[in-house]
């Protein structure tokens, strides 16, 4: 295996430390094996952005030092329990973008903002069809003033499906001045397909600005014939509502690189 600049690897275990000050300007993107874990690293004052590849079951450890920013594309498409943890300090910043395409997905992340000034943002991008099984669930859990982020799930269900998509917010008792917001939406697209989408709050201070929403939107017959009615058969018009629904958080991923491999996934599982 190639391993990148700024990984160290011993064992199944890889650790990846963003010195303090630094400002990497080029993507660190590691392929994980089944069973591995990463501990990622970002001292104080860097910036960074670590892409790394799932290839089955693996724990991630993220640290965000004071005043540090990074981002974290995650891409999983083989089947595999997966356990993300982040910890951010004060002034720190933690971009986490996940891709869900396997089969099996049993994916928790979890983001404990310890410092003042913390912000969390996860982007979750899911499609599960035929019989496959989805289990996700992300929580920003604010234990220190003034923290700030978001959750937004996205995703498809088809076939006979099943998603279950957990999100919530956690503001504790020291965590007054938190601006946060949850949103699930998942595309169903056969009625045969299973969605739980379950959004949760938990606030125990006040002067706190938290709100969450989910919505299951279907795609009815009738849309379908609308699209037949201008020449476009049901096969590819729910390719065009698939890539469509997920279009927006697609083009927020800022590396070109994963960006390019997340479509061509999407158009290899389309056509399955």
């Amino acid at each position: 295996m190639n391993i990148p600049a700024f990984v160290q690897s011993e064992g199944n275990t890889f650790t990846i430390t963003v010195p303090i000050g630094m400002q990497l300007r080029e993507t660190v993107a590691l392929l994980v094996p089944h069973g591995a874990s990463v501990v990622i690293t970002s001292e104080e004052d860097s910036q960074a952005m670590v892409s790394l590849t799932l290839e089955g079951a693996a724990s991630v450890d993220v640290t965000v030092q004071a005043n540090a920013t990074l981002s974290v594309v995650s891409l999983q498409t083989d089947p595999g329990v997966v356990r993300h943890k982040n910890t951010v300090s004060d002034g720190g910043t933690v971009h986490v973008q996940n891709i869900s395409l396997a089969a099996e997905v049993d994916h928790e992340l979890r983001s404990f903002l310890q410092g003042e000034h913390a912000v969390s943002n996860v982007d979750w991008i899911f499609y599960a069809k035929h019989a496959e099984k989805h289990r996700i669930s992300a929580r920003n859990i604010f234990d220190a003033k003034y923290g700030g982020g978001e959750i937004i799930m996205k995703g498809v269900a088809e076939h006979t499906a099943h998603v279950f998509c957990d999100g919530m917010i956690e503001i504790g008792l020291q965590g007054g001045g938190t601006d946060t917001y949850l949103t699930e939406n998942v595309l169903m697209l056969d009625g045969t397909a299973k969605v739980d989408a379950i959004p949760g709050l938990e606030i125990k201070t006040n002067d706190v600005k938290a709100s969450h929403s989910a919505t299951v939107s279907k795609v009815t017959p009738e849309d379908l014939f609308y699209f037949a009615t201008r020449g476009i058969d049901e096969t590819e018009a729910r390719q065009m509502y698939i890539q469509g629904f997920l279009g927006d958080l697609t083009a927020k991923i800022t590396d070109t690189a994963v960006q390019d491999i997340l479509l061509e996934q999407i158009e290899q599982k389309l056509i399955a």
